[in-house]
């Protein structure tokens, strides 16, 4: 049983899905972009950056990695396996009024863990 290459996937898959966000968020306008706003903006990412890398880090230790450990050893290590739980989090606000942001990043980090993972050297 391998598991693969996870340090460097999880690095990978926090990175991409973070900057990600972010760029989305600057061109939401959800951050201050005027000249006198150029501090609220740093401390906007600033906090943002915090925040994004606490709570992944938290589901991947709590929920990610186990999953991760169960799919390598019992299954054929499939992409639908490493989506199937992201999307119980991406389906509610789907029907009801709520944010897709944390459901979606986690289902794109763990897609983007699950390329980087096995791929050959």
């Amino acid at each position: 049983m391998s598991l693969g290459r996870w340090d460097d996937a999880i690095l990978k898959s926090l990175l991409y899905v973070g900057i990600g966000i972010a760029v989305w968020a600057l061109f939401a306008n959800l951050a201050p972009l005027s000249i006198s706003g150029l501090f609220g903006l740093v401390v906007t990412l600033l906090l943002y950056a915090g925040v994004y890398l606490l709570v992944s880090i938290a589901g991947w230790l709590i929920i990610g990695f186990p999953l991760h450990f169960l799919i390598s050893k019992y299954t054929n290590r499939s992409y639908l396996y490493y989506a199937a739980l992201p999307m119980a989090f991406v389906l509610p606000p789907l029907y009801y009024k709520g944010s897709l942001l944390l459901g979606l990043a986690a289902l794109f980090q763990a897609l983007i863990f699950r390329f980087y993972v096995y791929k050959k050297v």
